[in-house]
């Protein structure tokens, strides 16, 4: 039987949470963390164990836990993948006018 990990969205580190979501894989893990950490409607994002360790953890929009995973904070141009873009889209510089 595959591990389960659990999911929780704080409004404020360390204060109330949402119900847990069950998490099956590192993909669903980083596509939770991505939708609900990045939309500044929860300052903390945290991924538990079944031993309610701690796997991951997201403030304010970074990674914080685990090391390996701080590297996915260099680049918003990430897609569900991890991985980075080679070029940025042509014509969404948000400094350009209409």
């Amino acid at each position: 039987m595959e591990e389960q990990f659990y999911g929780y969205c704080f409004p404020e580190p360390g204060g109330w949470h949402t119900p847990p979501v069950t998490l099956n894989t590192p993909e669903e893990i980083y596509r939770y963390t991505q939708l609900h950490g990045r939309t500044g409607m929860f300052r903390e994002v945290r991924v538990t164990d079944g031993g309610d360790s701690i796997v991951v953890q997201m403030i304010d929009g970074q990674y914080v836990w685990p090391e390996e995973w701080k590297q996915l904070n260099k680049g918003d141009g990430a897609d569900e993948t991890g991985k980075t873009a080679d070029a940025p889209a042509e014509g969404n510089d948000p400094g350009q006018s209409a």
